[in-house]
């Protein structure tokens, strides 16, 4: 009589190695298993997944700031200087509140459109110089604020040289400047201010940057650079970049050495000379659009705009009405980069107040910092890593994922998932061994997490192949 053969499959470990950053542009059939197809609320830069980026209250940031700047000015009373923040309500007021007075106060009774502010001495004073859009150069001296009628109608403004250049809707081909040493002489001649005027292909003028020795002027489709000293009979201009797709202002941030942007075409860095597009595996997830907010801090470029993540998941802000949905953090230096999602940022600036350096933000309407703390505000946010579909190189076998070895520091849950088939298990704190028997030829593997912090080093996997 003869022995029945049973077929026996093969056992394997796989170990990811490590949790990789999100690629959103290559097909997943191209991408390495430790790669991410989907990755946000997470920051991947150890290789394990912790928390990634979120919001929180703070005690220097009233939970009503729309927009938050910090004025610092020299107290003759107390010998040093004093900071001060000022802060814009969604109503258009501005308050302000002063470390020596230690409680808020309104400035003025005016309604203002969202307003842009930087610190400038004046006349040996020290003052906050305010722009909007649709009103005049205004200063604010610490207790009176003061509108010059004689500036043009400001939408972006920079100090270059002693200084102030403006962009003006008004009249969108100039670049305006003041008098030298005093921003509030806008009267044409030889020795006051000016305008330069550009008229090419790369369209109107929308952002001014002071950055090293040069005034950049950021246009629809280029960037122009003015050369732009004392004296203003030897200015010059040149254009250096034009591109098809559309600069978004409001993107537009200084990185240390570099400047980035984003256009309609992607992403940008920019060293004053030339400009290279970066983390093209992001297109598709970043969403094109006008309404989006920069900043610059620690090291990193923060980008907040519509993403895309081509899911029903409703997370954070998407649940209701919101403007952006998405926040990119980018290390220039490393090429780390992190995404957080439900995040409904309108509004962010890096400032120090009262020695504690804070990225300042308004998130749906609540001022707050952006901090990795994998939350917003009171509430955890739903975090996500999934691998793209993997056969393990052998794409005519069927595998049978027996085991699951992983030690994380939190409870979350895995998801195995292979066409309309899907697997989720529940996995507590702890070093683990997870039994999950899951067979496919081709399948993708997901951690959930809905922790405010968390710990999750790369699993191993054991599995069987046969077929």
């Amino acid at each position: 009589m003869g022995m029945l053969k049973i077929p026996r499959s093969a056992r394997y470990r796989k170990r990811v190695g490590m949790f990789g950053r999100v690629d959103a542009k290559h097909d997943q059939s191209t991408l390495d298993f430790n790669t991410a197809a989907t990755c946000y609320n997470f920051d991947t830069a150890s290789g394990a997944l912790r928390a990634g980026y979120g919001v929180a209250a703070h005690k220097y940031v009233p939970e009503n700031a729309r927009r938050y700047w910090v004025y610092r000015y020299y107290s003759e009373s107390e010998g040093r200087y004093v900071d001060q923040y000022v802060f814009q309500l969604a109503n258009g007021l501005l308050r302000y509140f002063d470390e020596l007075l230690g409680k808020p106060y309104y400035i003025s009774g005016q309604q203002f459109p969202p307003v842009q502010a930087l610190n400038y001495r004046l006349n040996s004073k020290d003052v906050l110089l305010i722009s909007c859009e649709g009103r005049k150069l205004i200063a604010w001296n610490g207790t009176v604020l003061k509108e010059f009628e004689g500036s043009p109608v400001i939408s972006s403004m920079a100090l270059h040289y002693e200084r102030l250049f403006v962009t003006s809707r008004d009249e969108p081909t100039k670049v305006f400047f003041s008098e030298n040493l005093d921003p509030t002489n806008w009267e044409i001649g030889a020795d006051g201010g000016g305008f330069i005027e550009l008229l090419d292909e790369r369209g109107e003028m929308n952002k001014v940057v002071s950055f090293g020795t040069y005034l950049y002027i950021f246009r629809d489709h280029g960037i122009s650079r003015i050369t732009a000293y004392g004296d203003q009979r030897e200015f010059t201009a040149v254009n250096l970049f034009v591109t098809a797709g559309r600069i978004y202002p409001s993107s537009i941030a200084k990185c240390g050495a570099n400047m980035m942007f984003a256009a309609s075409d992607g992403l940008y860095v920019f060293d004053g000379y030339d400009c290279r597009r970066v983390l093209g595996n992001l297109d598709g997830l970043i969403v094109p659009d006008d309404n989006c907010a920069s900043a610059f801090f620690n090291g990193k470029y923060y980008l907040a705009c519509k993403m895309d993540f081509k899911d029903a998941a409703a997370i954070g802000c998407e649940s209701a009405e919101h403007t952006v949905n998405g926040l990119l953090v980018y290390d220039g230096a490393t090429g780390e980069y992190a995404i957080s999602r439900g995040l409904d940022l309108s509004f962010m600036n890096a400032c120090t107040f009262m020695g504690e350096d804070m990225l300042v933000c308004c998130d749906g309407g609540t001022g707050g910092v952006i901090t990795r703390c994998g939350g917003r505000f009171d509430e955890a946010l739903p975090k996500r890593w999934q691998s793209p579909e993997t056969d393990f190189a052998a794409p005519d076998k069927t595998k049978v994922l027996r085991e699951i070895y992983v030690k994380p520091s939190v409870n979350c849950e895995i998801a195995l998932s292979s066409g309309n088939k899907e697997k989720r298990v529940a996995v507590r704190a702890g070093d683990r061994r997870v039994r999950v028997n899951f067979s496919a030829k081709r399948f993708s593997l997901a951690v959930d997490c809905d922790s405010r912090d968390c710990d999750i080093p790369a699993p191993t996997l054991v599995y069987g192949s046969y077929g």
